[in-house]
């Protein structure tokens, strides 16, 4: 039995604020690219390692 979890989203403007941090300017659309793209890969990540309905 797999249990639904929803993974937390990180508003943009702290995205965008901890690359600022780190060096990085970012806009909006380029933040919002970025973060989609963590999410996908972390979900392919759990589903592939965790997801207990496939082994």
């Amino acid at each position: 039995m797999s249990q639904s979890k929803e993974i937390k989203k990180i508003p943009i403007e702290e995205v965008i604020e901890y690359f600022r941090s780190e060096g990085m300017e970012l806009t909006k659309e380029e933040a919002e690219q970025i973060m989609e793209f963590l999410y996908n890969l972390t979900l392919m990540v759990i589903k592939k390692y965790f997801d207990t309905d496939q082994k």
